[in-house]
């Protein structure tokens, strides 16, 4: 069904595990009697603590759905599922959404005529006292017909970052990796209208050392994950295409390789930029080519014992 002007509505999907404390403070920087946001849905995803109490203190404006331990793809899977909202925005139980965050997105849907797939930019913090030097500036966004179009703009991704139609087909993958959100943005690839919202930030992305993507062997999962999805042409686009999906794969392929090669973790490393060194190659990315054998081998002389 089209969304039309007064009919929009967001839903909020929020995986969390074993963060009581950090979830309070998200789902406290939500708009929740705003009309606009339909619903608030929490996944706990297996938790040891006992989330219910946090979510119970916002008096029934938060609904709590409870699943074993699947990891947040499967979650965020499920509140979508359970989702009624046109819209669904994507928020980590770390991280939290700016006074500004839904105002914008409306703002955003209104003017470039209720597109697919949005993305915002976050403010990346690690003490909450850090968030009260943003301040909201005025709105620039970029848009694309769809997100393969994108993919000479090099626009960071994380799922808190990403408001998606409701309807649209593709969902999060469910294998225990980084890197889903990618590739759920790979999977949207061709559905119509793309926004990239450079100001305002909408949202704060918690830095802290328990964070998913510090887990290398979950970053390597996710990222063969990705060269083997567009090898087995999983993505839309075709052929036609092939040139803008490796762009936005190849991007993604460069910082884990680097820093397996620098954990000496040499193999993993190898690996991935074998499998990859054809698509760097029609991509003229002549400087990682030449860098990563240099630095594997100094990597190799660090490693060695004197």
């Amino acid at each position: 069904m089209p969304v039309r002007g007064s009919n929009i509505s967001i839903s909020v999907v929020i995986p969390t595990f074993d963060r009581s404390t950090l979830l309070a403070r998200s789902l406290a920087s939500l708009p929740l009697d705003a009309d606009q946001l339909s619903e608030v849905i929490v996944i706990d995803d297996g938790s040891t603590e006992e989330i219910s109490a946090t979510v119970n203190c916002f008096n029934g404006r938060v609904q709590l759905l409870r699943q074993d331990r699947l990891g947040p793809g499967a979650a965020r899977n499920r509140g979508w599922n359970a989702a009624s909202g046109n819209y669904i925005a994507f928020l980590d139980s770390d991280d939290v959404w700016l006074p500004w965050t839904l105002e914008t997105y409306l703002e955003i849907l209104h003017r470039f005529n209720f597109p697919s797939f949005i993305v915002g930019t976050g403010a990346w913090f690690r003490n909450d006292f850090e968030l009260t030097d943003v301040r909201r500036e005025a709105l620039e966004a970029c848009a694309f017909s769809d997100y393969i179009a994108s993919a000479r703009f090099p626009i960071w991704l994380g799922a808190s970052s990403m408001l998606v139609k409701r309807e649209c087909a593709p969902r999060f993958e469910s294998m225990n990796m980084n890197a889903e959100d990618l590739d759920l943005a790979l999977h949207f690839g061709q559905e119509p209208g793309f926004v990239w919202i450079q100001k305002p930030f909408t949202f704060g992305y918690r830095r802290h050392n328990s964070t998913l993507v510090v887990d290398l062997d979950r970053t390597l999962v996710g990222i063969n994950h990705l060269v083997d999805e567009e090898r087995e042409n999983h993505y839309p686009g075709g052929s036609e295409r092939r040139s803008e999906r490796i762009e936005l794969i190849t991007r993604a392929v460069r910082p884990p390789v680097i820093e397996a090669l620098r954990q000496h973790e040499w193999k993993a490393g190898a690996s991935l930029y074998r499998r990859t060194v054809v698509w760097h190659m029609l991509l003229q990315r002549w400087r990682f080519l030449i860098a990563v054998p240099f630095l594997a081998l100094a990597s190799a002389l660090r490693k060695r014992p004197r």
